[in-house]
């Protein structure tokens, strides 16, 4: 024999009165046995009556509850399809840029590529380690602030100036 849910018709539960119910429990937060009562063209004491004797308020807030659970349910499901999804695509496009990274000739590539593919790595890799990829700023004894980007970034300029002259004195030329 099948179970019964509490918002389903109960036992010994006239058709009229589980429609009263019915219309009570699918108003939601809007819920009351007025809004009932003249959606029915009932009188509120007989609302009243029928929501004292089938026990409308716990059914309806059970109906909720269930409501919640099953959706909690589903956006877990379709959080779980997403990852496995955007899991799917990245690999589909990680082999692409290999691919292509196999194709390329490092010497055609700009400094500025370089130290940006090189930046990126880094990020890649930390972010794969578990490893914060940026640090905004830092307070250090409340006197003395220190940007870590600020600091990234006039490293990177000067290895981009070391590159160059590398570059130039590979080339027999001096700048």
């Amino acid at each position: 024999m099948k179970k019964i849910l509490v918002y389903e018709r109960q036992e010994g539960e006239s058709k009229q009165a589980f429609e009263g119910f019915r219309i009570y429990r699918d108003l939601g937060a809007e819920r009351s046995l007025q809004a009932v009562a003249q959606k029915l063209s009932k009188s509120t004491t007989l609302m009243k009556r029928w929501s004292a004797k089938h026990d409308w308020v716990n059914r309806a807030n059970e109906f909720d509850r269930e409501m919640d659970r099953k959706a909690l349910i589903q956006q877990e499901k379709e959080r779980r399809e997403m990852a496995k999804r955007h899991a799917q695509q990245s690999m589909m496009f990680q082999g692409k840029v290999l691919e292509r990274m196999q194709k390329l000739k490092p010497e055609e590539l700009s400094t500025n590529d370089l130290i940006r593919w090189f930046t990126e790595a880094v990020k890649i890799e930390r972010l794969s380690r578990g490893v914060a990829t940026e640090i905004n700023e830092v307070n250090v004894d409340a006197d003395v602030k220190q940007s870590q980007n600020e600091d990234l970034e006039e490293r990177l300029d000067k290895y981009e100036k070391l590159y160059e002259e590398m570059e130039n004195r590979r080339k027999g030329t001096h700048g």
